[in-house]
């Protein structure tokens, strides 16, 4: 049964696997939030590390749940979700440190406007102990359909200095409202666990957006990242994450896309994906061909979203299409 929500509570979600390396800082830099009403919540995906044993020793008030497999991202965040109590859900990687005024800047922003869904604060990438510098991300962009975060790896010169609407907010550490997820939540889920992991906050927002709800980016909610801890040595995982990114790109394409915009802009999209597959083959990345193919089976899923997505959608084909195709 789910629990009563608190309006100014914020839930702060984390979905744990062999984070013994990060998860000390990250729930430190949250104990030191200026906001005074935050919940943490815990899922742990069957870490092998020691640090489900060091989350209960160390921080023994933190509700936590024990998953027996590795259930992936979408699916334990999920489960996250219906744990939490609070009306501002934040799922975080466990390898982001946040500054002490992040929840307190991302509440603000959401409660700017009614419409506002989602929030995307400033992350940098981190590295060893030198000042933050180089962006990670400051939210999405869907340029030709491809998902990027804005700014990624730019040196920060003051050119995202000011609070503005944007497709979406990355799933490192993003603030939705529940009133969004609970209108946008198919079935019992919010994030598609039928993706596992990797673009599934691209999904999410896209669904938003569909539904007419906002992302609205501010600067001031600053926090560091060290983007893809829990691959980072591993060849193989990397290789394999990849595989499931690109074939989750099109589900989620299949999923949210409206005809319109494919059909006005059929020449560059097939120019965009041509110079894909090309670059990607060019760079020996021969394993990109499997894609396509991956996505097949799931494709009789995918259309009974899509059913439900489309007869809930709030807004124009060129409302959407001003997110895929003009230049950043």
């Amino acid at each position: 049964m789910k629990e009563s929500v608190n309006k100014d509570l914020v839930s702060i979600n984390i979905v744990n696997w062999n984070g013994m390396e990060y998860i000390s800082r990250c729930l430190e830099s949250i104990k030191s939030q200026t906001y005074p009403y935050i919940e943490i919540n815990i899922v742990d995906n069957n870490s092998c590390d020691g640090s489900l044993e060091f989350i209960k020793s160390h921080y023994p008030g933190i509700r936590l749940a024990e998953n027996r497999t590795n259930a992936g991202f979408s699916r334990a965040h999920n489960q996250a979700i219906r744990m939490s109590r609070g009306e501002f859900i934040i799922p975080l990687n466990f390898d982001i440190i946040l500054n002490p005024g992040f929840a307190e800047e991302m509440v603000k922003a959401a409660k700017s406007h009614s419409d506002v869904g989602m929030v995307s604060g400033k992350l940098y990438k981190k590295f060893n102990n030198e000042k933050p510098s180089i962006l990670d991300t400051t939210g999405i962009t869907m340029n030709n359909m491809f998902s990027g975060d804005r700014g990624e790896n730019k040196e920060d010169c003051g050119q995202f200095e000011k609070c503005e609407f944007i497709f979406g907010v990355s799933g490192a550490a993003p603030l939705y409202k529940r009133e969004m997820l609970e209108d946008i939540r198919i079935s019992d889920e919010y994030f598609d666990e039928d993706f596992f992991i990797y673009v599934e906050d691209v999904d999410l927002c896209w669904r938003a957006q569909l539904y007419g709800w906002k992302c609205l980016y501010t600067p001031y909610a600053i926090a560091l990242h060290e983007r893809g801890a829990t691959r980072k040595d591993d060849k193989n995982i990397k290789k394999s994450y990849y595989i499931i990114g690109f074939r989750n790109r099109y589900l989620s394409i299949f999923k949210n896309s409206l005809l319109s915009n494919i059909i006005d802009h059929i020449g560059h999209i097939i120019l965009r994906e041509t110079y894909f597959y090309l670059s990607q083959i060019n760079n020996g990345n021969f394993y990109i061909l499997k894609v396509p193919f991956s996505s097949l089976s799931l494709l009789p899923k995918m259309m009974k979203k899509r059913n439900i997505i489309q007869r809930k959608r709030k807004v124009s084909g060129k409302y959407m299409g001003n997110f895929f195709f003009k230049s950043e």
